[in-house]
């Protein structure tokens, strides 16, 4: 079981959610094993790194991300006054990434059609095999659109509840469910260590990994 670190999350970082300085900064600490950021598509199918549809609390900017292309979005901060960062797309992340942590690329619905969203991913993913690639989703149309394009990265479904059957190679489940599954999963999202006190014991042999804002410790109370 490893630590995952939610969006980039990791204690004292000085870096915000999602940007490139966060990721990087997590990945390079002992208790993470890996890093989780959401993937979304821009007006000019770019893919960016960010959670929310829209970056009015993510920026000094206002908009949806899928009504905005990769120039508008470059107008504004998504990070802090002492560490500015523009919005990342994934492409630049990927290519400065040198891991073999895994990392976990959560893919949003987007206003394009699941063919042209998986078709156009997948393009920008061949490049990367070297990386330890793991891609997941709520929407069941894109799980099923991956594997009608034979996705070669491990792919799972994130559900709030335990699914009845598996979609994929794992699921990604919320933390307040029952936890000791037959097959692979992932438990997100733990904010505190009283959080995961409460379901430690619950954790079966096939949870993967615990993804959470606190990795470090969360890594000191495994």
């Amino acid at each position: 079981m490893i630590v995952i670190a939610h969006r980039g999350y990791y204690e004292k970082s000085p870096y915000l959610e999602n940007t490139i300085e966060g990721l990087l900064y997590a990945l390079k600490q002992k208790e993470v094993g890996g890093v989780e950021l959401d993937v979304r598509m821009t007006k000019d199918h770019v893919f960016v790194i960010h959670h929310d549809l829209m970056i009015d609390k993510t920026s000094d900017g206002v908009g949806i991300i899928s009504h905005m292309s990769l120039p508008d979005l470059y107008q504004y901060q998504f990070g802090t006054k002492e560490y500015p960062s523009k919005i990342a797309t994934l492409k630049n992340f990927l290519d400065v990434v040198d891991t073999k942590k895994e990392i976990l690329l959560e893919i949003k619905n987007s206003i394009e059609k699941d063919f042209v969203l998986v078709k156009q991913l997948l393009s920008l993913l061949k490049n990367y095999s070297h990386l330890s690639l793991k891609i997941c989703t709520f929407s069941e149309s894109i799980l099923k659109e991956l594997k009608k394009q034979n996705c070669p990265f491990p792919i799972g479904k994130i559900s709030f509840l335990k699914e009845k059957r598996l979609l994929g190679s794992f699921q990604s489940i919320y933390y307040k469910n029952q936890l000791d599954l037959s097959f692979p999963y992932y438990i997100w999202t733990i904010k505190t260590k009283e959080e995961f006190l409460k379901i430690k014991k619950e954790l079966g042999k096939n949870c993967l990994g615990v993804i959470t804002d606190i990795p470090k410790t969360i890594y000191d109370a495994l």
